[in-house]
């Protein structure tokens, strides 16, 4: 403890390591408070970060720090309040802080919250910067938690020791000049992370000017927008680049609300592009870009091409339920040919939904996602609505007149066992309501799955496109395989129907019934085998897409001539169609074969096909499949580029073989078109074409 020197500062992002490294990006939030505070206090404070639990345990048993301060989130919650439980047990003088946003914003929520984290001294609420310098200015005039505890403190919360009172400071002004924090990476603060298994994240901007009534960044102390200078950003790029270069990670992470969307993110995106050409990182960028303007976010992204997915935020395509969440949409129309330019760019487009939504129905919520398909998304992701802290969902009069009913789950990876204690971090969802039954739940869980295993990332995008020349929609071929789903083939069958069980296995009436189960010794060894808990939709995809692809290619093929022979004048036509089929289905096999196996041969394969298939799929004149026939034949490539076969090792690496890390790759990969092979005519330099898509727009 402190003794006339500089105060000592522990500040942990901590990640669960149970299985693997759950949340792999670099500490930067503890970096930017500790940044800030050094700059107004100089040598008075020294600060140690921490990562992985077992380095901050270690830590502990050395040296007692005179201030513990954890970050605060829904993937990290328990593990961080246990973290300060277990740094007082060794030194009960230790000063507690928790931040983050896993926090009610109504005072009643927040004194149940402090009630039940006894090990936290002190929460900072709202930003952060600020508020902590106030707390470490207070512990150096008062020297002790207990005297720090006289007075309120601007941006904190605690609880009275008196009389166990809500203590509250008043929130503190979000800062309006970012630049006034200096970059934790440029002051070479997080220099120790750059360890080859964490990903880089920055911040460009704060702030959300949305007012969703489902995220906490919709609360009114976030709508104004705030910005880091381009100077600022390009410093800290050149900064990381050679460094996360070096370590051998592809991705970056850009921690922004609403990327692209602002008419200055088109030079940020140079100066990422500037990074690719020098570095030749990052591959792959993880970002949430804008909820609006659109198409100046394809325009400011473009540079970038596949490396970054645009994420379309729609979360509903019914009127009534955009007016319950206080959100608004662009038009369809408007939707639909922002989704066509990046299919012209070669580029993918998320729309994003979430069930159940107020006023939302299983009929209504199907209605969307055709609705999304139609105006050609090229992937869906119908996500779970989350109960979170800081929203209206958390509201228990609220949730009383939606009909809400709750429930928990774990969250994936976020388990592990520290000092012989197991610790798991859970999330409350959304699995009925008064517009949907906890069946239709069920049904909209089983369709996401389908939706990922058969339409998002241009996974079977020849097939795709072969229907659409004859008339047939994406979304009625989807319809056809999940109406037909008794149909299944076993294997295929055993996959839909574990993957239903685990979604009703998942989740718990409370927090403490799922964490005796999971601490259970036989249950806590079928997790850290994969059997339970994971991933649900990527586990189950990777099963699929591995165990059972052949089956699975042959079925939806199946379907696929079903609806073709339904067409008029299409029994003339049946060998053609069959033979066709067959060539598309060959192709396709080999564009799969290797993908998430870390044991498969890796050079490339050549075949002949007699027609010109990728020509026919780049082409967007509409000329069927028929009139690209071939006398002569073609002959094609199918290889990984050297870009992918780094992302690839760079992924088996990070994240393991296993399950649990198979499906976290799938999850982590935003473009998932990069895991299969690349395709060039025979004969042609092998990395011609590797950073072209197969829907790209030849223009010749």
């Amino acid at each position: 403890m402190r003794a006339g020197g500089p105060m000592l500062i522990y500040l942990a992002d901590l990640t669960h390591t149970g299985l693997q490294v759950a949340t792999e990006s670099t500490p930067l939030n503890v970096g930017l408070v500790a940044s800030y505070a050094k700059k107004w206090l100089g040598e008075a404070v020294d600060f140690r970060f921490f990562k992985y639990p077992e380095k901050l345990t270690a830590a502990l048993k050395e040296r007692a720090p005179d201030l513990l301060g954890c970050s605060n989130y829904v993937w990290n919650s328990n593990l961080s309040e246990w973290a300060l439980g277990y740094a007082k047990r060794l030194h009960p003088g230790v000063v507690t802080v928790q931040g983050g946003t896993n926090y009610p914003f109504a005072e009643a929520g927040q004194l149940e919250f402090l009630s039940g984290h006894p090990n936290t001294d002190f929460h900072i609420f709202y930003e952060g910067e600020v508020a902590f310098l106030n707390l470490i200015r207070r512990f150096l005039e008062a020297g002790s938690a207990g005297r720090m505890k006289d007075e309120p403190i601007a941006g904190c919360q605690f609880l009275s020791p008196r009389d166990g009172a809500l203590i509250s400071g008043p929130p503190v002004e979000r800062l309006r000049a970012l630049d006034e924090i200096p970059s934790p990476y440029v002051t070479g603060l997080l220099d120790e992370f750059f360890d080859g298994r964490l990903t880089p994240m920055i911040e460009t901007t704060r702030g959300c000017p949305f007012t969703c009534n489902f995220c906490n960044a919709g609360d009114k102390y976030f709508n104004k927008v705030t910005m880091f200078s381009l100077d600022y950003i390009q410093e800290e790029l050149r900064y990381i680049a050679p460094r996360i270069a070096a370590a051998g990670v592809s991705h970056l992470t850009i921690a922004d609300n609403n990327f692209g969307m602002y008419p200055r993110d088109a030079e940020i995106c140079r100066i990422i592009k500037e990074a690719q050409e020098r570095y030749g990182w990052p591959m792959g960028l993880i970002s949430t870009t804008g909820k609006n303007n659109k198409e100046r976010i394809i325009k400011a992204t473009e540079i970038l091409g596949r490396s970054l997915l645009v994420s379309m935020s729609v979360q509903s395509m019914d009127h009534d339920v955009l007016v319950n969440i206080k959100r608004q949409n662009i038009s369809l129309d408007a939707y639909k040919q922002i989704n066509q330019a990046l299919i012209q760019q070669g580029r993918s487009g998320m729309a994003e939904l979430i069930f159940p939504l107020p006023g939302e129905t299983y009929e209504s919520f199907m209605r969307g996602i055709q609705a999304a398909i139609e105006a050609d998304a090229s992937k869906i992701m119908s996500y779970t609505l989350q109960l979170l802290y800081g929203t209206d969902y958390k509201d228990p009069a609220y949730r009383r007149e939606q009909g809400y009913r709750g429930k928990w789950r774990l969250i994936p990876l976020d388990f592990g066992e520290y000092e012989g204690e197991r610790i798991f971090d859970v999330e409350e969802v959304a699995v009925s309501s008064k517009y949907a039954s906890f069946e239709d739940y069920l049904l909209i869980r089983g369709f996401a799955l389908l939706t990922e295993c058969l339409y998002n990332n241009y996974l079977f995008w020849e097939l795709l496109r072969y229907l659409q020349d004859a008339g047939i929609s994406p979304y009625a071929w989807l319809r056809a395989v999940w109406d037909r789903r008794e149909q299944f083939p076993e294997g295929i069958q055993r996959v839909f129907d574990s993957f239903i069980e685990e979604t009703k296995r998942e989740l718990f009436d409370s927090e403490t019934d799922l964490i005796r189960f999971y601490r259970d010794p036989d249950h806590y060894a079928r997790l850290i085998r994969g059997e339970i808990g994971g991933n649900v939709i990527f586990k189950h995809k990777t099963r699929l897409l591995t165990r059972h692809r052949e089956a699975w290619m042959g079925h939806i093929t199946q379907v696929a001539e079903r609806l073709l022979m339904s067409q008029p004048n299409a029994a003339s036509q049946a060998k053609r169609i069959q033979e066709e089929l067959e060539e598309l289905l060959r192709y396709l096999t080999h564009k799969f074969a290797g993908m998430l196996d870390p044991a498969a041969n890796e050079g490339p394969v050549t075949d002949q096909f007699q027609h010109d298939i990728l020509a026919w799929s780049r082409d967007r004149t509409g000329k069927p499949l028929a009139a690209w026939s071939r006398p002569e034949g073609c002959a094609y490539r199918f290889y990984f580029s050297e870009q992918q076969l780094i992302e690839r090792r760079d992924s088996f690496r990070r994240y393991g073989t296993d399950p649990h890390g198979l499906a976290k790759i799938m999850a982590r990969i935003p473009s998932h078109e990069r895991l299969f092979r690349q395709v060039s005519p025979a004969g042609r330099a092998a990395d011609q074409p590797a950073e072209r898509s197969a829907l790209e727009v030849t223009h010749e």
